[in-house]
């Protein structure tokens, strides 16, 4: 992960702590393309890939993502700030 990325991941940490939530990196060795991080928050679980705003998904990301909503899991890529700011928007409404 670029500095960049680093940038929006620590900004998505920041925001979901203002929410009461906890978020974890996610490393899984020998499983490349797991999103970068599992965010809990009001007793939901969900994953989060973090991007720049000019960022794109790998093929190996959009396969392990492709398999994660298979099995239900509820998994999100975000692109800079405002994309930070728009799910956690979002799930205020939604969840």
């Amino acid at each position: 992960m670029g500095a960049r990325e680093n940038k929006v991941e620590t900004y998505l940490d920041d925001e979901v702590k203002k929410l009461d939530g906890i978020t974890r990196k996610w490393v899984s060795p020998g499983r490349d393309g797991v999103p970068d991080r599992i965010v809990i928050l009001n007793g939901d679980i969900f994953f989060v890939e973090v991007k720049t705003t000019d960022g794109i998904l790998s093929p190996m990301q959009k396969r392990e993502q492709q398999k994660l909503r298979k099995a239900g899991a509820k998994v999100f890529t975000v692109y800079g700030e405002k994309g930070v700011n728009e799910l956690l928007w979002t799930y205020r409404k939604c969840f």
